[in-house]
């Protein structure tokens, strides 16, 4: 069982989820046997920390499991997601269990209310200790991924991203990432654009055609030589936003998946 921790600091309620993520094994080709855990819930919002792996819809693939329908299987019949994660991105997602949250925290997102910070492991050495990347995003015209997303100044929309360097590490460096706006692979594609691409990502790391043999093949051993992760080292660790019903701000906390501390800890 999931044991959590609330630490209250004034106002402010802060949950803790303590570690529960499986062990990376050998084998390679599924990215994940980890279930969501709860990390928080009420009567009007769940907060879970998702595993690396997991869909948050499967419409394209109804055959493998989905966050909404282990939602719906834990007692929540509509899922209403206030934000997404990719597939491959762990960490915390809020579900407003009822319309009325939903439309409140929906309209934080509108206003840029609810924080979120990220941690990634990323190639190479960061040349600034902290910085922001404010760039304009775009999908691609000329990706054989449909879904691939670039910088564009002339067509992009404006898309900015905020980095602090937590651990420089023997070819890689740790950091914590804060998204100003909400465009889609945003982190992945500034981190990309920086230079620095996040570990084991298949699109934006150092061959895209990874991602076509992913969907074909899995995650081979031959795609790991490259990737050296079966799934990229991006995490959702933090979010905080004002309860719809309390008012009150409240931040939750999801700590570093196995994966992902594995690899730092090797490099350390």
């Amino acid at each position: 069982m999931l044991l959590n921790q609330t630490v209250r600091i004034g106002h402010l309620a802060l949950f803790i989820a303590s570690g529960f993520a499986q062990p990376l094994t050998c084998a390679v080709h599924a990215l994940t046997n980890a279930a969501p855990q709860v990390v928080f819930e009420d009567e009007d919002v769940l907060v879970v920390d998702k595993p690396g792996g997991m869909v948050c819809h499967s419409a394209q693939r109804p055959e493998y499991g989905s966050l909404a329908d282990w939602l719906r299987e834990h007692g929540v019949p509509t899922p209403r997601m206030i934000n997404r994660l990719d597939r491959e991105t762990s960490g915390l997602i809020v579900v407003a269990k009822n319309e009325p949250a939903a439309k409140t925290l929906g309209k934080a997102v509108l206003r840029r209310e609810i924080e979120k910070e990220y941690r990634a492991v990323c190639w190479g050495e960061f040349e600034q200790d902290q910085g922001v990347i404010d760039q304009p995003i775009a999908v691609s015209q000329t990706s054989v991924v449909y879904t691939k997303r670039v910088v564009d100044s002339a067509a992009g929309k404006p898309s900015r991203t905020e980095f602090a360097v937590e651990k420089r590490l023997r070819g890689f460096t740790v950091v914590r990432l804060t998204p100003r706006t909400g465009r889609a692979h945003q982190l992945r594609v500034h981190l990309a654009w920086l230079g620095n691409p996040i570990v084991g990502d298949k699109v934006y790391g150092p061959d895209e055609t990874l991602y076509l043999q992913f969907i074909k093949d899995g995650v081979t051993n031959e795609m790991l030589d490259k990737l050296l992760l079966p799934r990229h080292a991006l995490h959702a660790e933090r979010v905080s936003f004002l309860h719809p019903r309390t008012r009150e701000r409240a931040a939750f906390v999801a700590p570093l998946p196995e994966d992902m501390r594995t690899f730092i800890e090797e490099r350390a």
